[in-house]
C-alpha cells in the first residue's frame, strides 16, 4: 500500500490499482475504480505528509495539475455529487466545505458551481455568468463565515502554480478564527 495525502483526505493505493479513499467529508470509505484512478492520482501528491515541501510549494500545486481540465477535478465531482461531501452551505451558485488541511481555526472553501479553472481562465467562460456567480458568492461570504463563528476573516484566491493553486477549479478560501499575519506568504 502507498499512502497518499491530498487536501481531500487520505488515499491508500493497493497493488490492484484501486484507491481506498477516506475523506473527512464522508463517514464511510469509498472505493474508486481504475476508470477514474488517473484523475485522482493527478490530484494527489505522493509524499510523507500534506505540508509544504522544502521549496515552499504546496502539495498538489504542480504544472501537471494546472493542465487538468477543471471538469476532471475532484471539485467537479463534489459539485456533481459523484463524491459526497459534508457541505457547510449550498445554493444555486456554490457549495462551501471545510478545508481538510486547515491553515486557521476556520478554513472554508467556497467552490463556485460554474466550471472555471482559475482567475486566469475567466476569459474562457461566459463573462455575464461569471459576474453573476462571483457577485453572488461574494455577497454570501460573510454569511458562510458566520456559520462557522468567524466574524472577521481573510479571503484568498490562489491562481496558477506559483500562486499555489492545487486544484484547477476557481475557489475562495475563507480563513478566520485567529489573528492573521501581514504580509501574507
Amino acid at each position: 500500500m502507498i499512502k497518499c495525502y491530498s487536501r481531500f483526505g487520505l488515499g491508500l493505493f493497493n497493488t490492484r490499482n484501486k484507491i481506498i479513499f477516506k475523506t473527512p467529508f464522508t463517514k464511510t470509505k469509498s472505493i474508486l475504480f481504475p476508470t477514474i484512478i488517473n484523475n485522482i492520482k493527478r490530484e494527489y501528491s505522493i509524499i510523507n505528509n500534506n505540508k509544504m515541501s522544502e521549496s515552499g510549494a504546496k502539495a498538489g500545486a504542480t504544472e501537471e495539475n494546472f493542465r487538468v481540465d477543471p471538469k476532471d477535478t475532484l471539485f467537479a465531482k463534489f459539485i456533481s455529487g459523484q463524491i459526497p461531501v459534508q457541505k457547510i452551505y449550498e445554493d444555486e451558485y456554490c457549495i462551501a466545505i471545510n478545508d481538510v488541511n486547515p491553515q486557521a481555526p476556520v478554513h472554508i472553501l467556497v467552490i463556485p458551481k460554474l466550471a472555471v479553472g482559475g482567475l486566469s481562465d475567466v476569459a474562457n467562460v461566459d463573462a455575464e455568468k461569471f459576474k453573476e456567480a462571483m457577485g453572488h458568492i461574494m455577497s454570501k461570504i460573510h454569511h458562510i463565515a458566520s456559520l462557522k463563528g468567524a466574524d472577521s476573516y481573510r479571503l484568498v484566491i490562489n491562481d496558477g502554480v506559483f500562486g499555489q493553486q492545487s486544484v484547477r477549479w476557481l475557489h475562495v478560501h475563507i480563513l478566520g478564527g485567529r489573528q492573521m499575519n501581514w504580509p501574507p506568504g
